[in-house]
């Protein structure tokens, strides 16, 4: 498919989705963290939380490869209230792709969430991964929700009516003595500072991201080097509510990225770079669109979307020190009952380079989260 036939696609999108779609600004399908209930003490509850996905990356150029994703992640457990401040969850999280006869990932999952108050919360165990921490593409992949492990370590959340703050470690592989391998393991911490009143129409805020990367480890038998890598994301973001229209919002966000690789061996090319991604977009009653220009010069991440780096991932002799890129999102959904989403999104990237590489992605999606009351029992 190239950029024309693309086009068409996305005006037919925007035209008749408005008519029964319904589309919120972060990724609504990968959210699957039952919010927390003060009133069900000595509740049992059993939960499912399900995604079915089919994701189509059709990537030109020599940055990344196209694949097709299809099957579903589903994690059945079960949620007990031992008090009005105290959840415990405990369920198997099961990943399985189409064609294949088996699950390519079965693992149990564990959460103690602490609520210590209306805006303080800790998770310890199995993380809320809730729309990949709200980390910008370049930083995480997004395909990393359905792709990767369950997130495990320990989780920190905050949310006032100025701001709303998380940080999190998530230990993504455990070492015992002279093992092959290195350990490794992630830090994040990502923030949203609003800076107007939260009543007002207008939104001002300034959002933070960083993580850290590290793989290493002092007790293992590995040859293979330390690396620490390092990504900050700052900047502004502005958004307008509309009235009596059917447009709901429009805004804008620009966002500076920072790169730097603290690694005694560096892996990348370069040991720090940068970049710029200005977005602006809108949302209706029905769907949200985002459209953007990004300039890296020497950007790379450990965990990052291929798309955005400086040195390809499939051949690592290629490199690119200036990267310009046109990106576009378009996102639909559809409430079918109460938990259930159905819907699909649209990215495009059209690289600025020679030979001006389009590439694209098409997903549909449906996401069940729900739960059902068994019983009350009483905590001894």
């Amino acid at each position: 498919m190239r950029p024309k036939r693309f086009c068409l696609i996305l005006l037919f999108l925007l035209v008749f989705s408005n008519q029964f779609i319904q589309a919120q600004q972060y990724n609504p399908f990968y959210s699957h963290f039952g919010e927390f209930k003060t009133d069900a003490e000595n509740n049992l509850f059993f939960r499912v939380e399900n995604l079915n996905f089919i994701k189509n990356n059709e990537y030109s150029g020599e940055f990344a490869k196209g694949e097709t994703y299809i099957g579903y992640l589903a994690t059945p457990k079960l949620v007990y209230y031992p008090s009005s401040d105290f959840r415990i969850e405990a369920g198997i999280r099961l990943q399985k792709y189409s064609g294949l006869s088996g699950y390519s990932e079965s693992e149990p999952v564990f959460t103690i969430h602490y609520q210590t108050n209306d805006r303080l919360s800790f998770n310890l165990g199995s993380l809320n991964q809730e729309d990949n921490h709200h980390l910008h593409e370049a930083l995480f992949e997004p395909e990393r929700y359905f792709t990767d492990k369950a997130e495990n370590g320990l989780q920190i959340l905050y949310k006032s009516p100025f701001l709303k703050a998380e940080t999190w470690i998530n230990w993504e592989k455990f070492i015992f003595q002279n093992d092959p391998f290195n350990e490794v393991f992630s830090f994040g911490f990502v923030a949203d500072l609003l800076l107007s009143n939260p009543e007002s129409d207008y939104s001002l805020s300034i959002p933070m991201q960083i993580l850290f990367t590290h793989r290493g480890g002092e007790i293992d038998a590995s040859n293979k080097n330390k690396q620490t890598v390092r990504n900050l994301v700052a900047g502004f973001s502005f958004e307008k509510a509309i009235h009596n229209s059917r447009f709901k919002n429009y805004g804008f966000e620009i966002l500076h990225l920072q790169f730097r690789d603290n690694s005694s061996v560096k892996e990348f090319v370069f040991g720090e770079g940068s970049a710029f991604h200005f977005r602006l977009g809108g949302s209706t009653q029905h769907s949200d669109i985002k459209l953007g220009y990004w300039s890296g010069h020497k950007f790379n991440s450990a965990r990052g979307s291929a798309l955005f780096q400086s040195m390809s991932i499939v051949d690592n002799s290629y490199v690119k020190a200036r990267r310009e890129m046109f990106t576009g999102k378009y996102r639909i959904q559809k409430s079918i009952a109460k938990g259930i989403l159905l819907g699909g999104q649209v990215d495009a990237y059209l690289d600025m380079n020679a030979s001006h590489d389009f590439s694209y992605a098409t997903s549909v999606f449906v996401r069940i989260n729900g739960e059902f009351f068994l019983k009350k029992l009483k905590w001894n």
